[in-house]
């Protein structure tokens, strides 16, 4: 379910005490937050899935925002990122990252070429040696690829990509998932009162098939900066 009010304002008193310098948000944007960090200097940054979310967060004070296109893990879009970045470039020069799907440094090249900033990568950073996610969740983004993602609103109301053996697992059918219902957003999953969204139900993007095995983050990091660096030679060429 939604957080309760008292618990977003225990989550915004620490963020201020503590003085976060970036902080990201997500599922509606709030005035009050962002007048919160701006106050101690901080900027935040906005999930948006479409334009029309995008115009919304940067005119309630985002300073920058995230577009989750399609493809991402977890909660998702469902615009091409193409054009997801064309259309909020039209009218927006502020910070802007791209997520989905984005797990090479050619992705993150590319990223750059249609307009972003930067861009946002999170399913492969599951799959390291420093992240907690238990080892089957990690194994599992090792030996998938975009066809063992299933996008679907019934776990939580609104629609993401979670991995199919995960879903499978949970004692659900993956190819026949009901449609959740986004007024009653809830993060256990809706198939069994044992099974919970994040920890059973295991988000993950598209991008995954470039993910070969459970590395540190260091290596995986040297990985994207030298795709990143042959892709543009290559193109530079």
């Amino acid at each position: 379910m939604h957080k309760s009010n008292a618990r977003l304002e225990e989550d915004l008193a620490l963020t201020v005490k503590w003085k976060a310098p970036i902080v990201i948000t997500s599922l509606g944007a709030r005035e009050d937050v962002n007048t919160a960090v701006h106050a101690y200097g901080g900027i935040t940054l906005h999930d948006i899935i479409n334009n029309r979310f995008a115009r919304k967060a940067v005119e309630k004070g985002a300073d920058g925002l995230i577009a989750v296109a399609a493809g991402a893990g977890g909660h998702a879009g469902s615009v091409s990122p193409f054009a997801l970045v064309q259309d909020i470039r039209a009218w927006f020069d502020g910070p802007l990252l791209l997520s989905g799907a984005i797990a090479t440094g050619r992705a993150v090249l590319a990223a750059q070429a249609m307009g972003a900033d930067l861009a946002y990568i999170g399913s492969a950073f599951i799959a390291t040696e420093e992240a907690r996610a238990i080892d089957a969740y990690k194994q599992a983004i090792v030996e998938g690829d975009s066809s063992h993602i299933v996008g679907s609103s019934l776990f939580t109301g609104i629609f993401g990509n979670y991995l199919r053996p995960s879903v499978a697992k949970a004692g659900l059918d993956p190819d026949n998932l009901p449609q959740g219902d986004a007024k009653a957003m809830n993060f256990a999953s809706r198939g069994s009162s044992e099974k919970k969204v994040w920890r059973d139900i295991w988000g993950s993007g598209q991008g995954i098939g470039a993910v070969t095995g459970v590395h540190p983050v260091a290596d995986l990091v040297a990985r994207l900066e030298r795709e990143y660096a042959e892709a543009k030679t290559r193109i530079c060429a």
